[in-house]
This record gives C-alpha cells, structure tokens and sequence, in this order.
C-alpha cells in the first residue's frame, strides 16, 4: 500500500515538474519571439480611421485612386516609415481600401533632397503619394535640407521630374508637410511658407496637392496632442496614424480632389 502512494506520488511529482518544465520553456520562447511577434502583429493589425470610413471620405478622387487596382507607391521621412510606431506607416489604416500593389520607399530623417539623391531607387508605380518636408521646415539651416520654401518648391519640380523619368504617366500627390506642435511660433510661420510654397508649385505643375495640415491641427487643438503624438513631430499608433489617414482623406474630399 505504502509502495503504491510512493508510485502515485512519484507520478503526480513529475507530471508536475513537466508541466512546470514545459511553461519556462514557453516563457522563455516568449521572452525570445515576443518582439518579432508583435512588430508582425502591430504590422498586420488594420488600425482604425479617426472617425471610421464614412460616405464622405469616400468621395474624393483620392479613395477612388486607392480603390482602383493601379500601384501606389508611398514616399516620405520617419511618418512613412513608422519610424516611433513599430514600422506601422501613416497610410497603414487606408490599406484595408488599397486595391493594387502597394510600394514603400522612406527612411525616418528624410528630406526632400533626400529623395531626390536616392530617386534611382524609387519604385515605378502608377500613383505617388509623397508627405515630406517636416525635417526641411525643422532643420532648414542644415546643409542636407531646402533653406527656403522657395528651394523646397524647386525641390519638389526636381523630384516630380525624375519620378515622371521613371513613370511618365504616373499620377503624383503632394501630402502637406506634416503637423508639429509644441514649438515656438517661427516654426510654424516657417511651416506655412513651405506648405504655401508647395501648393503653388503643384497648382502650376499638374500635381496635386492635399492639404491635411489644418484637419490635424483642429484636431490636436480640440481633443490634446497628447492622445495622438508620439511626441512634437511624430504621431503615435493607433490613434495618431489614424488621424493622419483620416486628415488625408479629409482634405481631399473637402478640396474637391
């Protein structure tokens, strides 16, 4: 009888050391792949638009672009690549609506020269939507960004052209320099001359040009940035790349676009 509850304890005994054994072992493949699975995970995920998609984003020739099966390519700075949101871009809850191939081609500290010097590389596509320029408003006096909205302008008419090099009949949007906030007032009088500036250029070029800026702003204001921004220039996920989105797609309905 003794012997038997020895064997009956035995047994219990090591059944609950492999049970404990195989939990350290899941654990410790968690602590390992966690960060892979949640960089895939926070990819995936289709985060919501602010508001959700209504009747009215959907009208703009913008949603009917990102609707119609033709490539996209998307090129920007850190807020394209999702440099402070795990690599989950700006566009990532307009994807869901994004029928064709789908292009990312943006590194974070990216300027508009930047894109110019590395426009080689650039993916052919049918469509282009480019949001750059918040590293030449905020670092204007460094030798690698546009030291004037008049440059940035020019800029822009540099890139448009090599990009119509690569894909002649390519249709190209201009996304407004992003949102800032929590700065002194020069950088934001210096932001609306270089938006003013890129609005005349892509009025006279045939781009064109979707103005998000005040749709974020009205926003940030009413509700605090503190919900949506990572920090002064970079929104957060899910909420900031949300709003972004939904600026975007605001703006171009609004604009008539």
């Amino acid at each position: 009888m003794a012997e038997n509850t020895k064997k009956v304890k035995s047994r219990k005994t090591a059944i609950a050391l492999s049970v404990v054994f195989a939990l350290l072992v899941l654990a410790l493949l968690g602590i390992i792949f966690y960060p892979d699975i949640n960089d895939y995970m926070l990819r995936q995920q289709n985060n919501r638009l602010y508001g959700g998609m209504t009747a009215e984003l959907k009208d703009s020739t913008l949603y009917k672009d990102l609707k119609s099966g033709k490539s996209i390519c998307f090129l920007g700075d850190s807020i394209t690549s999702g440099y402070h949101t795990d690599e989950v871009p700006w566009y990532q809850p307009l994807t869901p609506h994004i029928k064709g191939e789908v292009y990312n081609f943006s590194r974070s500290g990216w300027t508009i020269n930047n894109l110019i010097d590395n426009s080689e590389k650039i993916p052919a596509a049918d469509i282009y939507i480019i949001a750059i320029g918040i590293n030449d408003i905020l670092f204007y006096d460094e030798s690698y960004a546009s030291h004037t909205s008049d440059e940035f302008a020019q800029n822009a008419g540099k890139l448009t052209s090599l990009i119509k090099d690569r894909s002649s009949e390519a249709k190209i949007y201009y996304v407004s320099p992003w949102t800032f906030c929590d700065l002194k007032q020069s950088y934001f009088d210096r932001g609306d001359e270089y938006r003013q500036a890129l609005a005349s250029y892509c009025e006279s070029s045939g781009c064109i040009y979707i103005n998000a800026d005040p749709v974020i702003t009205s926003v940030l204001e009413s509700e605090g940035f503190e919900k949506y921004m990572f920090n002064q220039f970079h929104p957060n996920a899910p909420y900031g790349i949300g709003l972004f989105s939904y600026a975007v797609l605001k703006a171009a309905h609004d604009q008539g676009i």
